[in-house]
Formats: C-alpha cells, sequence, structure tokens
C-alpha cells in the first residue's frame, strides 16, 4: 500500500513541474534535452549520439536563468555549467564545462535566435582530454504557444592526449522544442 501512495504522490509532483523536452536530428546524429525549473535555475539533461562516427555525449547541467526586455525585445539566458562524459574517436573524455545560452526574439514576436557554448580548459578535463568545447546557434519559430520548430548548426569538439582534436559532431539539425 505504501508503494502505491509514493507512486502516486511522484507522479502528481512530476506533472506539477515545468520543464521543456528538446530533439533535434540530422543524417547521423541524434540529439535529447529536458530541461526542468528549479527555483530561478535550471537542471538539463542531455544525451547526443553520431551514428557515423560512434561519437555520444552525455551531459547534465545547473543555469541561472532569467529574461529581460531590451528594447521591445526580449532576451532570455542563462549561465552555469555541465558535467560530460564523451566518447570520440574511441577515447573517453570527461569534463566540467563552463558558458551558458542566449536566446533573442526580437520585437517580442515568435521568431528567436539563440546560442549556446560551453567550454572545460585542461584543469578540469579528465580522462583521454585535454579540453573540450560545446556551441551551437540556431534560429527558431514559435509554431503554437510553447512550442518550437529550429534550425541549427553545432560544433562539439575535444582535443586528446594524442594532441588530435576530433569533432564529437559538427554540422546542421532541424529538430523541435515543447514546454509544459
Amino acid at each position: 500500500m505504501r508503494w502505491i501512495v509514493f507512486a502516486v504522490l511522484a507522479a502528481a509532483s512530476f506533472s506539477a513541474v515545468a520543464g521543456a523536452i528538446d530533439v533535434n536530428l540530422s543524417n547521423d546524429t541524434i540529439e535529447a534535452r529536458y530541461d526542468s525549473t528549479a527555483g530561478a535555475a535550471d537542471w538539463t539533461f542531455g544525451a547526443l549520439y553520431n551514428r557515423d562516427e560512434k561519437n555520444y555525449a552525455l551531459n547534465v547541467g545547473l543555469l541561472a536563468v532569467g529574461d529581460k526586455g531590451v528594447g521591445g525585445s526580449r532576451v532570455e539566458g542563462g549561465v552555469g555549467g555541465k558535467i560530460y562524459t564523451v566518447r570520440v574517436a574511441d577515447s573517453d573524455v570527461a569534463a566540467l564545462a563552463l558558458g551558458g545560452q542566449v536566446r533573442w526574439f526580437p520585437n517580442n514576436g515568435s521568431f528567436a535566435v539563440a546560442g549556446y557554448a560551453y567550454y572545460a580548459p585542461k584543469v578540469v578535463t579528465f580522462a583521454d582530454g585535454q579540453n573540450f568545447y560545446d556551441t551551437g546557434i540556431r534560429g527558431e519559430v514559435e509554431v503554437i504557444k510553447n512550442s518550437f520548430v529550429y534550425i541549427g548548426y553545432r560544433w562539439t569538439r575535444a582535443e586528446l592526449d594524442n594532441g588530435t582534436q576530433p569533432y564529437v559532431d559538427k554540422g546542421g539539425f532541424a529538430g523541435l522544442q515543447i514546454k509544459f
């Protein structure tokens, strides 16, 4: 009986949490992310898999987020960090990357330009890695309230102990984001 009560309470609390699901695809890659609000911050959980190269990147992050009106436009953004575990070029990399993200809605409309950048220097890059970065940019359109479609381009790369700098993924993608 206690397990049933626990399951019902857990399900009810999950439905009360605001969040977003974000999924994008290219010919070779899938990326999925879940964001959940925690006060003035967002928890992020993400995974990227490149089928051709057999590369992947998993991450969990915490970002301080907010929004502001600027000259009739809206800007949303956040700064914080992510912990990455990466498999690239038959090597394993772990990294604590700092960075942030921004979204700009010109004239507070339904179109936005967004970008993100996270970087981990040698001091916080471990296993077979020397440094790591994850960057991207995209254009978004809100098709219905809280539902966005977008196209973008990403560069996710690690420098390895052997001096090579392979990409985990590099290229264009198309995706959708649903906020709830």
